[in-house]
């Protein structure tokens, strides 16, 4: 027999189905807040990179990895 979510909440204790309830909520939180963070973080270094390399100077982050300009992304290096 298939149920819902619902009706198995509707099983659980009320205090049970809460606290599910809560983690749930928390969760999700969480989850957006991380997504915030990623994409304040992401613009910093983008930023960053294009700041440093009109100046000239190389990217103060340590995942940025500069590529040359004859390079593409499928087949490597063009000559």
């Amino acid at each position: 027999m298939k149920t819902d979510i619902r009706a198995e909440l509707r099983l659980l204790p009320l205090w049970a189905a809460a606290a599910v309830v809560l983690v749930a909520v928390v969760v999700l939180v969480l989850r957006i807040t991380g997504l915030i963070v990623v994409a304040i973080v992401d613009a910093a270094e983008r930023i960053d990179v294009a700041v440093s390399t009109t100046l000239g100077i190389s990217p103060l982050g340590a995942s940025t990895l500069l590529l040359p300009a004859d390079w593409t992304p499928g087949g490597g290096w063009q000559r």
